[in-house]
This record gives C-alpha cells, structure tokens and sequence, in this order.
C-alpha cells in the first residue's frame, strides 16, 4: 500500500474509523495476492468523481458558489480537453451576451430565449433564465476577456498547467456573476 491507495481510502471513508476499516477489508478480499493497480481500487471503493463539465461550468456561470467548489473538488480535467472546456464556456457566455442584446425591449427572459436562433434546448432554457438574472453586458465583456486571455495562455504555452488555469477561469466565473 502506497500513499495514493492510503488517500483513496481515507477520501472514500469521509474519515469515519468504522469505513475505514470496511475499505480496508474490501481491499483485502478483493486484491488477495495480487498488485492493487489504482484504477481497480477507485471503481472497488466507488469514489465520486464528475466526468460531466457542463454541470461544473453551469453552476459557475449561476454564481453558485457551494455547488461550484463542490463540482471543482470532484471533476477530473483531461488535459487534451482544455479547448473543449474552454469552448464550451464561451458558447454559453456567447448565449448569454445575445439574451442580453435582446433584453432592451422586453422584460420576459422566457419570450427573449424563445427568440434566440439556433433554439435553445428545452432542458437548458431554465438554467440559461437563472443564469441570465446573474449577468449584465459589463460582467459579460470582462469574462470574455478573461476566457480569452486564458485561451492564449492555454495555447501559446505547453509547459502550463491546463488544469489550474480552467479552475481559476471557473472560480473567477463565479466571483464576477455574484458581482452586483
């Protein structure tokens, strides 16, 4: 047992003496004389981990800031993915900009995103309301400038780390749509 695996089972056991020693004997039966390869261990010990981007950036965009770093903690960034993160980001903050065009002469946002072309999903209508409650064309040009600023230094430099600049954009997604 490595440290690694040691982490593994004081994170699935939220640090409870009794799990602990349920993990551990779940470990034992399953990886009898056997290397305890880490990829088998987390599926045996049923750790959550959100493989699902578009709740994390969703909830950031909303301003909800419990959800955000809860999703932050649990979601695994693939670092060839990062362009797709990123893009999926400015889609919505995109999305929110047009609503935000179209709001001068109406005051309903469901009339407004029904207008939106290419429609919006029926699923994603509610979430798109909530989060353009939150945001106004000043906080909606300041993030873009920040997912652009992140882009180039996404992409002008390898030796980065991908994965702390999309949680930093994400978290300063949150902060700025809690600005009043």
């Amino acid at each position: 047992i490595n440290n690694q695996t040691i982490n593994l089972i004081i994170q699935s056991s939220g640090l409870d003496r009794g799990k602990v020693n349920n993990e551990i004997e779940k470990i034992k039966n399953c990886f009898k004389e056997k290397k305890i390869e880490i990829d088998k261990l987390e599926n045996l010990l049923n750790l959550k981990t959100n493989d699902d981007f578009s709740q994390l950036k969703d909830e950031a965009i909303k301003g909800n800031k419990y959800n955000t770093n809860k999703l932050l903690s649990e979601t695994i960034f693939q670092t060839e993915n990062s362009v797709y993160y990123l893009n999926s980001i400015n889609q919505r903050i995109n999305k929110l900009n047009e609503v935000e065009n179209l709001k001068n002469n109406e005051i309903n946002l469901d009339s407004i995103i029904n207008q939106l072309k290419p429609p919006v999903f029926w699923k994603d209508k509610p979430i798109l309301i909530e989060q353009s409650k939150k945001w106004n064309k000043k906080k909606l040009q300041e993030i873009l400038k920040k997912t652009y600023n992140t882009e180039v230094e996404l992409k002008s430099n390898s030796m980065i780390r991908k994965d702390l600049l999309l949680k930093k954009l994400i978290l300063d997604l949150c902060s700025t749509a809690n600005i009043s």
